[in-house]
């Protein structure tokens, strides 16, 4: 058992293990990475002995007994991608907040000094994870010479607070070499780095796809400065699976909902809006743009602190209610995404049409049996609810009854 198990009892108690990677440095990315990349990983107190064990089995085979550190792997790719496989099974997920020193600036005032820079992140990181987590344990590596973890360790201590009366906190620094889950925060930040360090990616090669292996482990990833814009349009003119004006207005229907309700108290509101930015990340990179599966948007919003939900429910208040906000999301039978060629409306389109005219059919052979049996004197879709259905039912009735010509 470890030495942080028995901080709190309870079963639903969140471990976050913070760990960062980058620097401050604002002037010579040939020597500094442009990003500055901050990893939680989130574990449950129940689970935390299994990631222990299964980690120390990790650090035993693949890295001699040694730390499992980014660095310890560098540019060896396919032994990263070999070690990650590892991992993407355990019971852990991430939440990451990436900062583009490029970005920030030329548009933002926080880079006068390290503090300001190190207060601005440490703000977002602890407001993102106590936010969301009511029993939160922050573990993060002895402070050394690091000054990131310093002054989130300084943050912390100044700005706990309860948001509500029934909130649980703890922190505590400890020594990142006996702790695994600290390692795992720094291999998922360097791997972060290469998936999206421009100059990094660069140097993984094609058949490596460091994003699709551990995408199931990602809560939730925050971008500052916030913008889909970057790799938006990136696909080549003429391409199948691209329409620039599909994109787009889907682009824009999405943005302009999250805007509206980012700061909503509704909890099915705050739902949407959450499976709507799990769903514009994947939308932002082009070569990850696939159908999400039902299940991996319902763990997300779990992973995220949501109270479980039924698929049912899922479809009709989240997915449905986005729909009725003129948010295009696109859906078959391998999930929902936000599309972006013409294929993909038309895949909505045809699973609208599989689900609705088959409804409207047996709706309309129901109704013809009945004014049969009661010798039409009977329509039941002449009641007031109805009459939507009953023009429905007169159009499809005209569709299929009229001789082709």
């Amino acid at each position: 058992m470890t030495e942080t198990e028995n901080i709190f009892n309870g079963n639903n108690d969140i471990y976050a293990y913070l760990d960062e990677c980058g620097g401050y440095g604002f002037k010579q990315y040939n020597q500094d990475s442009p990003l500055f990349i901050i990893v939680a990983i989130i574990v449950k107190s129940s689970d935390i002995e299994l990631i222990d064990k299964k980690l120390q089995d990790i650090r035993n085979k693949d890295f001699n007994n040694s730390e499992i550190k980014s660095n310890n792997i560098k540019g060896n790719h396919k032994r990263r991608a070999k070690i990650l496989d590892k991992i993407k099974d355990l019971p852990f997920s991430f939440f990451a907040f990436i900062a583009d020193k490029r970005a920030i600036f030329t548009d933002h005032g926080i880079t006068k000094s390290k503090a300001t820079f190190y207060k601005f992140l440490n703000e977002k990181v602890y407001e993102e994870l106590r936010s969301t987590y009511p029993s939160l344990n922050i573990i993060t590596d002895e402070i050394g010479n690091n000054e990131y973890v310093r002054e989130f360790t300084n943050y912390v201590n100044s700005n706990r607070k309860p948001i509500t009366l029934f909130d649980k906190e703890f922190f505590k620094v400890v020594n990142s070499k006996t702790t695994n889950a600290i390692q795992l925060a720094d291999l998922i930040a360097g791997t972060l780095s290469y998936i999206y360090d421009d100059e990094k990616k660069k140097k993984v090669p094609n058949n490596i796809h460091f994003l699709n292996i551990i995408n199931t482990k990602i809560a939730k990833i925050r971008f500052f400065p916030q913008s889909y814009d970057k790799s938006l349009f990136e696909h080549a003119e003429g391409s199948p699976d691209y329409d620039r004006n599909i994109v787009q207005i889907v682009y824009r229907k999405a943005i302009d909902f999250c805007n509206r309700n980012i700061n909503s108290n509704n909890e099915d509101i705050k739902r949407q809006v959450f499976v709507l930015n799990y769903l514009l990340f994947r939308y932002q990179y082009n070569s990850y743009r696939k159908y999400i599966q039902t299940k991996e948007l319902m763990r997300a919003m779990e992973l995220n602190n949501f109270p479980k939900i039924s698929e049912q429910v899922f479809r009709n208040k989240v997915i449905g209610k986005l729909r009725d906000n003129d948010v295009i999301i696109s859906s078959s039978t391998k999930g929902y995404k936000l599309p972006s060629s013409e294929k993909e409306i038309c895949n909505y389109y045809h699973h609208v049409n599989s689900v609705v005219i088959p409804m409207i059919h047996r709706l309309n052979l129901c109704n013809e049996s009945l004014k049969m049996a009661e010798g039409s004197k009977i329509d039941y879709l002449d009641k007031t609810n109805f009459k939507a259905l009953k023009k429905l039912t007169s159009v499809y009735r005209n569709i299929i009854h009229k001789p082709d010509l």
